[in-house]
């Protein structure tokens, strides 16, 4: 059974699946962008750039597995009970189109099911960027269904 962790903290770390396991090399490009520190904002420019916390599934099982099968992972009811939340707004898939692109990018998957459709983003800074703002309420998923 595939199992996906849920978590209670206030400001998770970024939850990203790897569901395309045909190139390691590619994984670790999409790493390496990830790794990068970006600027939220001025006091980060003048304090130095900020660094999120991602907690990586790299898990074999998850091969090819769609935003569906990551939603039902997720909300996965524990002991016959209804769906849970899952304590995420967003989960980052590293899938086949992502990683076999020119510019490696993700797809964001609200965990919301009245949000928008899935959404593909770049991997250099805007999965941080959505990461945060979701996590503060500063937006919405739908804002960046548009990059």
């Amino acid at each position: 059974m595939r199992v996906l962790p849920k978590t209670d903290e206030d400001y998770p770390p970024m939850l990203l699946v790897r569901t395309h396991y045909g190139d390691d090399a590619a994984w670790q490009r999409l790493r390496t962008a990830l790794d990068q520190p970006w600027v939220f904002d001025a006091r980060d420019e003048e304090e130095g750039s900020v660094k999120e916390k991602i907690l990586c599934v790299d898990a074999p099982e998850w091969a090819d597995a769609t935003p569906a099968d990551i939603l039902a992972a997720l909300t996965a009811p524990e002991d016959g009970e209804e769906p849970e939340e899952c304590g995420w707004d967003v989960v980052f898939l590293a899938d086949r189109v992502g990683m076999e692109g020119a510019e490696v990018s993700l797809l964001a998957v609200s965990t919301d099911p009245e949000d928008t459709e899935p959404c593909r983003i770049p991997a250099v800074e805007t999965p941080h960027e959505m990461h945060c703002n979701l996590a503060l309420g500063n937006m919405d998923f739908s804002d960046f269904a548009d990059f």
